[in-house]
């Protein structure tokens, strides 16, 4: 509602403004991303772990979201699959491969060039980089063996059928 012709109409109107201005900024504040994390509480219990993990990659600058060294996961029957990794460059003992509870680790550490080496080079492009790439395996994963092969680190995985359930009755002493 706009009034411009007395100037308590004017008082109205830059009142009128100023709500304006703050359901907008209000609606910006409330996200479609904060609703659903604020509604959602009840419905979260139990996703720590997958939001904690979004969150350390969010603060690392999305170290793991670039994918440095490029990978592939690639099939190879029902219960065997490899994890390709693009490592070229990097010697064998550059690279180490740890499973931390379900999580295969793999971390490349490139050691610098010393000044003297680098002073061969009339241009120098091609830089050491170390990496870390983690990869969530399920609890009937497990990790058979992994070879360096051209360039490509190659990790065979293999997933054991989960153990059947049994039923145990547990007798109550009294």
């Amino acid at each position: 509602m706009v009034f411009l012709s007395t100037p308590s109409s004017a008082i109205n109107y830059e009142s009128e403004k100023k709500m304006s201005s703050i359901l907008k900024r209000e609606s910006r504040l409330r996200s479609p991303l904060s609703t659903l994390l604020s509604d959602g509480e009840k419905w979260m219990v139990g996703f720590d772990d997958v939001f904690n993990n979004l969150v350390e990659k969010w603060e690392s600058g999305f170290d793991g979201f670039h994918e440095y060294p490029a990978s592939n996961i690639k099939k190879m029957n029902d219960n065997h699959y490899r994890i390709e990794m693009a490592v070229a460059g990097f010697k064998r003992e550059e690279l180490m491969i740890e499973l931390e509870d379900e999580t295969l680790v793999v971390t490349g550490n490139k050691r610098e060039e010393t000044k003297e080496e680098r002073d061969d080079y009339l241009q120098h492009g091609i830089k050491a980089r170390s990496f870390e790439q983690r990869f969530q395996l399920s609890d009937n994963d497990q990790v058979l063996s992994a070879k360096l092969d051209n360039g490509i680190l190659g990790i065979e995985v293999k997933r054991e059928s989960p153990q059947v359930k049994r039923r145990v009755n547990i007798p109550i002493k009294s």
